[in-house]
């Protein structure tokens, strides 16, 4: 331990005790003067500081954030521009001129897909009456589906006229006895 230096403390199991080292200034301090005096001394420079505002996480700096009215994206989607689905279904909707049983009519494209797949479907092409056949089922399953019942009677109704079934049975006249 010859090597080791003390700055005039004890020894105990090889560790020096003395005068703690000196630290660095803080970011907000200068040298020789305190967090404090230095608020004081720099207030006058930076006016738009908000010292109760402290940076850390979810707190980003305020230089940072946006202003008010600034949009997070300035070279975003263009207002009108649509989507892929919208042009679909205005695709699908477009008109077009069909002759139906000798007459030219305007009929919209999923109209004359519909009609032209029916059609194959009709002449005998399997996957054309695959697939006609499944959307035909889909369809009427989900209208079944929406159509409400002629009596809409749930569980909890059910019980509630058993027992007032039940009720008002042990009360009636025997219609068996004469």
């Amino acid at each position: 331990m010859a090597n080791s230096k003390t700055t005039g403390g004890s020894k105990r199991a090889g560790v020096s005790i003395g005068k703690p080292p000196k630290h660095k200034p803080l970011k907000n301090e200068v040298a020789g003067k305190s967090a404090g005096r230095f608020k004081e001394a720099t207030a006058g420079r930076n006016a738009l500081r908000h010292d109760d505002y402290k940076v850390g996480r979810a707190k980003p700096p305020k230089h940072t954030q946006f202003r008010k009215g600034e949009s997070g994206n300035k070279a975003g989607r263009p207002k009108g521009s649509k989507n892929l689905s919208t042009l679909i279904m205005e695709a699908a909707h477009g008109q077009v001129t069909a002759t139906i049983d000798g007459k030219q009519r305007k009929i919209s494209k999923v109209q004359a897909t519909t009609m032209q797949l029916a059609t194959k479907a009709a002449a005998g092409d399997p996957k054309a009456m695959l697939k006609f056949l499944d959307w035909v089922d889909e369809i009427e399953a989900r209208a079944a589906a929406a159509r409400p019942s002629q009596y809409p009677v749930s569980p909890v109704d059910i019980e509630v006229i058993k027992a007032v079934h039940d009720r008002l049975w042990k009360y009636s006249p025997d219609p068996f006895a004469q």
